[in-house]
């Protein structure tokens, strides 16, 4: 897994953007806020839905001024959609078929995605680390409070 200091790997990711699609690339993103590229297992899965809506209730206008959240994961752009749509994201899924995830060092050997989020910053570098190392099926949100609070330091 990547740590703070390392370059982020940049990408180019189609993904949500309302009821379209739409083209992601990661410098870019960078270059107008800090990006929260936020790693995810699998669409409706319960503890990756706890996940993506701990980031979805986070007031991110409050601990900064700006900043762009990405959620990433294996699977099609229809179910990103529909995953999105249900609990109605602010912010695009994009489809990681490159192999994205390998390059973050989030992958698994099983080949399935760990979740983890990067923090990076308008340089292309990781600013800080987090990864969920819950394995067990529920609900339950995990602890993303440093996250929260390494957007707050930037």
């Amino acid at each position: 897994m990547l740590d703070a200091g390392d370059p982020a790997p940049d990408f180019d990711l189609e993904g949500t953007a309302g009821a379209g699609v739409g083209a992601y690339r990661l410098s870019a993103a960078a270059e107008q806020a800090p990006v929260l590229v936020a790693f995810y297992t699998e669409d409706f899965a319960p503890t990756c839905t706890a996940y993506l809506e701990a980031l979805r209730d986070t007031d991110w206008a409050a601990l900064t001024d700006a900043i762009a959240v990405f959620g990433v994961a294996p699977g099609s752009l229809d179910d990103h959609r529909q995953f999105a749509d249900e609990l109605e994201l602010p912010f695009p899924l994009l489809a990681d078929h490159p192999g994205v995830d390998a390059q973050f060092g989030v992958q698994r050997p099983d080949g399935t995605t760990r979740r983890a989020a990067f923090l990076v910053d308008g340089r292309c570098r990781v600013r800080f680390t987090w990864a969920d190392h819950r394995d067990a099926p529920g609900g339950e949100p995990p602890d993303i409070e440093p996250i929260r609070s390494a957007v707050a330091d930037l």
